[in-house]
């Protein structure tokens, strides 16, 4: 895939992102979401445009669901633009940083994943995600897959265990886009043992040379310890993973969730660890020979988006909780008891507005201090953890766009 930066990427920018819904805003907020583009790269892709995992391809009934959804933030009607369900718990890897921990029950049926697809793309969600555990390990993936219609793009978090080219093919014609392999290193012997299985890396290579094959966006997510975050060991790690014609490097910091709830203290990154993300990221970004680099740490800063958990972004587990991201253990209601929506309207109460911080990390140790012996905290418990966590700044993209 061709990957465009400068004045080209201005022009294509400018000439593809004109729509109905942009003109209900002023045109100083219309220039500023340009402006978040500046640190970018685009792909081509089956004659679309894709800036990074986190959006859907342009143009698309999918990503004019997300200027809508843009639009709605100036208007503080908001909604989230992606959810990311968790359709099993089961997995053969043992990963150091797995977030999926202490979370027991059986899987959620096609079925009800199907009912709650619908309701959140009549909600707005333009990016639908499916995670796990391992997702490949649900022999129906495809038929969940194939009920998301073209208001969202749809990703795959994967180990890449089980996506052989047979499998590949039939999530292809199911409809998926985009796949995210994990890969936390360049080098076998510590991939295998941050993943905890000996046949982890090769796993991942095996995958991620299919996903490329196939033709889908395949992306890279990386999980980095602190050794790693130098120049000298991320070149060599962008350097393998561009030998593999990878299109994006997506990096998420551990976080202090899961297995790592408890024991966090050596292992959550530093200040200066995130500068050096958000640096990397950004020159990165200006080379057209190298995988884009689209970071949690860079997105989530105070002066870009911040943390958008529970208002732009939901999270179904594995047992059927709704959280408010990926890496929060609170729980405000199960899809199996209660509508998606009524659930959703529980965690607006608690998360009204965006912080310029990212609430797990900003209160680790208040959520860690409760933990028992399971996860989620349940409804009750969530609230009064959420009582106790401060609501925070605003972060520079809301202020932008007339929060205050």
């Amino acid at each position: 895939m061709k990957k465009y930066t400068g004045l080209i990427k201005e022009l294509i920018l400018s000439q593809n992102l004109k729509s109905k819904e942009l003109k209900k805003l002023p045109l100083s907020a219309s220039w500023y979401l340009h402006s978040t583009f500046k640190n970018e790269k685009i792909s081509k892709m089956n004659g679309k445009y894709v800036v990074s995992t986190f959006m859907p391809p342009f143009p698309s009934r999918a990503f004019e669901q997300l200027i809508k959804n843009t639009v709605a933030v100036y208007n503080h009607e908001i909604f989230p633009y992606s959810a990311y369900l968790a359709v099993t718990n089961e997995c053969k890897f043992h990963c150091w940083h797995c977030s999926k921990a202490y979370r027991q029950g059986e899987n959620i049926a096609k079925e009800k994943w199907i009912e709650v697809i619908k309701k959140l793309q009549d909600l707005g969600v333009s990016i639908i995600g499916f995670t796990g555990g391992e997702p490949l390990l649900r022999t129906d993936l495809e038929d969940i897959i194939k009920t998301v219609d073209d208001r969202s793009t749809v990703i795959l978090f994967t180990t890449g265990d089980g996506l052989t080219d047979e499998r590949a093919q039939s999530l292809k014609e199911a409809g998926l886009s985009y796949i995210a392999i994990s890969l936390d290193h360049y080098d076998k012997a510590v991939h295998n043992k941050l993943r905890g299985l000996d046949r982890a890396f090769d796993t991942a290579i095996q995958a991620i040379r299919i996903s490329v094959k196939k033709g889908f966006y395949t992306a890279v997510q990386l999980t980095p310890r602190r050794e790693l975050l130098n120049k000298t060991e991320m070149d060599k790690y962008i350097k393998f993973v561009s030998e593999l014609r990878v299109e994006e490097i997506r990096i998420i910091e551990p976080m202090p969730a899961g297995r790592l709830l408890k024991n966090h203290a050596n292992i959550l990154l530093t200040d200066s660890d995130h500068e050096f993300i958000k640096q990397y990221h950004i020159n990165t970004n200006k080379d057209n020979n190298l995988p884009k680099m689209a970071s949690f740490v860079y997105l989530e800063d105070k002066d870009l988006y911040g943390c958008g958990a529970g208002i732009q972004h939901i999270h179904i587990d594995g047992l059927g909780n709704i959280c408010p991201c990926d890496f929060t253990p609170l729980s405000f209601g199960n899809i199996k008891d209660e509508d998606l929506e009524v659930i959703y309207q529980r965690v607006r109460k608690q998360f009204d507005r965006p912080r310029n911080r990212c609430f797990i990390l900003e209160n680790a140790d208040k959520i860690s201090a409760c933990f028992g012996e399971n996860l989620p905290f349940n409804y009750k418990d969530s609230v009064k953890i959420c009582e106790n966590c401060s609501k925070g700044e605003l972060p520079k993209f809301y202020k932008k766009l007339g929060w205050n």
